[in-house]
């Protein structure tokens, strides 16, 4: 196994693969500090983040709920079905643009902080690596040495660690999809009952075991795109784990006579920690993912040679090269209009939307007929009415007329006492409205309303106007 040489990076490739293009495994060093400690709790804070999110409920709802095969989605108590796809459009546009907006002002802090590869990679697997093997040249000896019992022995209970917790990142993330209550009580069934899921959480497992265990910085340098949009997403405004030059050069050895040295020693320190096998020295690159452990290790440095931190630090393009720096960049402005736009546009839709939906259509027979009932005339009205439930419960209607419209002998006939309708589903109803030709009058017709009152409460919940015609009295 061919390990990185912090000392020798080559120039002409990425550090993590030799000249024939075959892997070399990468071992940073462990380090502490002040972003050190601040990422811990951040890190700490997204795990049980991810891991609780499923079960916490809002208005009796998974808050994050992402049922794609039954096209149910619950965002943080708004419920959403594959026909509200506009508004999930909006959703996806808030996230892509807002992560655009913050490349464009914080660089890859998404990549350091947030994003799940770094999260758990750092967070959980490379703990388990410095608490069961040990620092990271006592991994770097261990990868080089031939295979014996002590070196299996480590490497099994490493990596069934890892199966553990792959398992538990797995479990989870399906709760998004299928739900959480669901999911535990397919884990209690023989798993040919849900051989699907059952399928789909190994492929899961096996791909997140791959991935945080074993392919690690590769996935950063040669798969994620993000990567390769930070150059367009970013300018010299914008903020970056960076080195100073100017400060730093000429480092150690290389002065020449006459000249004064830099504050860089050459220690390798920051090479040592980088998990991406990069030289902060060599300028802002693709493969940096900006998680500020050279910033920790070279400030310690710093500290033992009694010279002021910040040799490597959050910095500007501009600022290094002594030019003030702008926040309210022309990108981060388009950035921030688009963004308000969209979240405006979603405010907007999201504040129209109807948990019931009912249309009243005209029957296509005649407008109105007119029968003898008891020796009186009635007229009667034929209505459609289509009702479509949006949320992901199941609803009890009845119609119901106000008051004032039954002293006025109106009286609604409908094939079904009560409307019953599951979540998510649509109901067609036919109903005939009966009333004296008084009501409609000289006009010849009069709009009234008919509401529908859920049954569990007795609490109306939606009031639809329906026209009434008839014949025109003299």
């Amino acid at each position: 196994m061919r390990v990185l040489d912090q000392r020798n990076l080559p120039e002409d490739r990425p550090a993590s693969m030799d000249e024939s293009g075959r892997r070399v495994f990468i071992f940073p060093a462990s380090v502490s500090g002040f972003w050190r400690r601040n990422r811990t709790v951040v890190q700490i804070f997204l795990i049980i983040f991810f891991l609780i999110l499923p079960w916490i409920k809002i208005g009796g709802h998974q808050a994050l709920l992402l049922n794609i095969g039954d096209r149910q989605f619950s965002i943080f108590g708004l419920t959403f079905w594959a026909h509200d796809a506009p508004l999930i459009f909006f959703i996806l546009a808030f996230l892509t643009l807002g992560l655009a907006f913050v490349t464009a002002v914080w660089g890859r802090i998404w990549c350091g902080w947030g994003c799940p590869q770094t999260v758990f990679i750092d967070g959980v697997f490379r703990r388990f690596e410095y608490w069961i093997i040990g620092s990271h040249i006592q991994q770097r000896n261990l990868a080089k040495a031939p295979w014996n019992f002590k070196k299996f022995f480590k490497l099994g209970v490493l990596w069934t660690l890892f199966l553990v917790v792959s398992l538990i990142i797995a479990h989870s993330f399906l709760a998004y999809f299928v739900g959480a209550d669901k999911l535990v009580e397919m884990t209690q069934h023989n798993p040919r009952e849900n051989w699907t899921i059952f399928v789909i959480m190994g492929f899961i497992t096996a791909v997140i075991l791959f991935d945080f265990g074993w392919f690690r910085e590769q996935f950063c340098i040669i798969m994620c795109p993000y990567g390769r949009f930070q150059s367009v997403l970013m300018d010299d405004d914008s903020l970056t784990v960076s080195y100073d030059p100017v400060r730093g050069e000429p480092r150690k050895g290389l002065a020449k006579d006459g000249t004064t040295q830099g504050d860089c020693i050459d220690c390798y320190k920051c090479g040592a920690v980088c998990p991406t096998g990069i030289d902060i020295r060599e300028g802002l690159q693709l493969e940096c993912i900006g998680c500020t452990a050279c910033i920790d290790a070279c400030d310690e440095v710093m500290e033992k040679i009694d010279k002021p931190k910040g040799l490597i630090r959050y910095a500007t393009g501009n600022s290094l090269k002594g030019i003030k720096s702008r926040f309210l960049t022309p990108r981060v402005g388009i950035y921030s209009v688009l963004l308000i736009a969209v979240i405006s546009a979603l405010v907007f839709f999201v504040s129209q939307r109807q948990d019931i939906v009912i249309t009243v259509l005209r029957g296509k027979d005649n407008p109105y007929q007119v029968v003898q009932n008891e020796g009186q005339e009635q007229v009667i009205n034929h209505f459609k009415l289509h009702i479509k439930n949006q949320t992901f419960d199941e609803l009890n209607l009845k119609m119901a007329l106000p008051d004032v419209w039954k002293k006025k002998n109106i009286e609604v006939v409908s094939q079904k006492e009560t409307i019953e309708l599951q979540g998510g589903m649509n109901s067609t109803l036919h109903i005939f409205i009966k009333f004296p030709p008084s009501v409609t009058g000289a006009s010849g017709s009069e709009n009234i309303k008919l509401d529908f009152v859920d049954t569990n409460n007795n609490e109306i919940r939606v009031e639809e106007n329906v026209k009434l015609v008839g014949p025109k009295s003299i």
